[in-house]
């Protein structure tokens, strides 16, 4: 698992096809807007578009499913 934790802190790193930022922002938003999320970026240019979610006591589940329901692939990366 690609996890760290700090305290109530969680990072979690995952492998998307979110393809372009207007994408990204829109989930980010969703995400933001639903649950405490304290962070999030994603790397565009890597093939995997690496998104990193750093939050407070969200299940690896829920942002999965919430970036599916956006229409988009969500897997967590191996260490």
């Amino acid at each position: 698992m690609n996890r760290a934790t700090g305290g109530e802190m969680d990072l979690f790193i995952f492998r998307t096809n979110i393809p372009n930022k207007m994408e990204f922002l829109r989930i980010k938003h969703s995400l933001s807007e639903n649950y405490p999320v304290l962070g999030c970026t994603i790397d565009l240019e890597d093939c995997d578009k690496v998104l990193r979610v750093e939050c407070e006591n969200i299940p690896i589940a829920t942002i999965v499913q919430e970036v599916a329901r956006q229409g988009f692939l969500c897997e967590e990366l191996a260490d």
